[in-house]
């Protein structure tokens, strides 16, 4: 009758302090070294150098595939509780008189063990996290299995995206091979959260010409384009940063810093309830800009007030994320301003948009509300025929907007009528609120 060692539970601190599991006829003993920390090389590096991961952490998991001569292959994977690793699932099983070996063992979040094979776990991506192999070896008194990753060698390198802390944002990546995959991926998208310091990580191989673009909803955070292949084991950064600038005084200091610096990208997260106040900072600060072009970027306010960005010549576009509403001759004469990106907006009040002369895009969110003159019926844009010049992006959800005087509030307004708007002759026409478009489309 064969003497059989079967691994039901096994366990040890990141610093090797050993707890023993009886199993079968003997005690063994799952003994884990430190955690690969990833060798940090800069390269267009921002800030403090980010380590990443550097200890192993509570719900980390290795994977182990296990080989004797007599009971052939088995696979497990361990968990890490805080203290000491224990079997998740799988078993590994030995003939007591026989040596194991270990042909693979894993440090690889995204993966399961699946018919002998690994395989992505439901929801994740390759290249949103590691892909490392170790070693493991059990030892000659066959009392426990040592796992060690101190030589283990990444064949990637791991891309930081320095932005906003805890926000959601989409990457896109051209020409791109993930770690754990060796299929190079065109135009590959990811929507990754930052954590508390503002760091996403996406890991993987990038060649020359590889393109990375960083957005935060509709709103452009950063473009990069790789001039040469990245080197394995090394860390490369990203700015996609955004300046948090609450009061006034943060919000003047930002801009005219941004400014001096001759950045004419420029990405500021506002408080959700920034008002006539912050927005008056933001109109004299802007100008003193002269012979440049502004991209801006104003991300967490939900409402640009009455006035607010009136008469701003440096705007060359404006992206507008969080905003759900805006105010009555809020961009009023930006003459030079060529796209409005307002992707979540549902209420606009009258000449919002009124007194550009170079306009082509507009991409608004569903509308629910538009509001205009009382005594011209006149609505959101200029009533001189520049609209015919401007692509304008629309939800798909959209609905028609019908539009009448209200006495109560003296306006003329434009609601829902439940109809379907890209279902109509207007939609084929180029017609929205009764403006003719050189085009209207769907963003979604």
């Amino acid at each position: 009758m064969l003497a059989v060692v079967t691994i039901v539970m096994a366990s040890c601190t990141s610093d090797i302090e050993e707890t023993t599991a009886t199993t079968g006829k003997s005690n063994v003993q799952l003994v884990v070294g430190e955690f690969p920390a990833f060798g940090d090389s800069q390269t267009r590096a921002i800030g403090t150098p980010d380590e990443g991961k550097t200890s192993w952490a509570e719900g980390d998991e290795l994977l182990l595939e296990m080989t004797s001569k007599t009971l052939g292959t088995k696979y497990a994977a361990f968990k890490y509780n805080g203290s000491s690793w224990e079997l998740a699932s799988g078993e590994l099983s030995y003939k007591e008189d026989e040596v194991p070996t270990f042909p693979h063992v894993y440090y690889a979040p995204n993966y399961k063990w699946e018919a002998g094979k690994l395989v992505l776990k439901e929801g994740k991506a390759a290249g949103t996290d590691e892909y490392i192999e170790g070693k493991a070896n059990i030892t000659p008194n066959g009392q426990a299995i040592t796992v060690e990753f101190s030589k283990a060698t990444r064949n990637y390198s791991r891309l930081r995206i320095a932005t906003m802390p805890n926000k959601p944002i989409t990457v896109t990546i051209d020409r791109y091979t993930p770690a754990g995959s060796s299929d190079m991926k065109w135009d590959q998208k990811y929507a990754l959260t930052s954590d508390e310091k503002g760091n996403a990580y996406l890991y993987g191989t990038f060649v020359p010409y590889s393109r990375v673009d960083v957005k935060y909803g509709e709103a452009p955070l950063a473009t990069h384009k790789f001039s040469q292949a990245t080197v394995n084991a090394k860390s490369y950064a990203l700015d996609a940063t955004v300046i948090s600038a609450n009061s006034a005084e943060e919000i003047k200091s930002a801009i005219e810093q941004e400014v001096a610096n001759s950045k004419t990208a420029i990405r500021l997260n506002l408080a959700s309830d920034a008002g006539a106040n912050e927005f008056k900072t933001i109109r004299e600060a802007f100008k003193n800009v002269k012979d440049a072009t502004i991209d801006l970027t104003l991300i967490g306010c939900k409402e640009i007030p009455a006035d607010g960005l009136k008469e701003l010549n440096a705007l060359k576009s404006i992206f507008l994320p969080d905003v759900t509403k805006i105010g009555m001759n809020a961009l009023f004469r930006c003459v030079y301003l060529e796209e409005i990106c307002a992707p979540n907006v549902s209420t606009i009040d009258e000449r919002a948009f009124a007194g550009f002369i170079m306009l082509e895009k507009v991409t608004l969110g569903e509308l629910t509300d538009v509001r205009g003159e009382a005594n011209s019926g006149g609505g959101i844009f200029d009533d001189d025929n520049w609209t015919p010049y401007i692509d304008l992006y629309l939800p798909k959800n959209q609905e028609v907007m019908k539009g009448e005087f209200d006495e109560n509030s003296n306006q003329y307004i434009w609601k829902p009528t439940g109809e379907k708007y890209f279902a109509t002759p207007d939609y084929d026409n180029g017609i929205f609120l009764g403006y003719q478009f050189n085009s209207v489309k769907s963003w979604e």
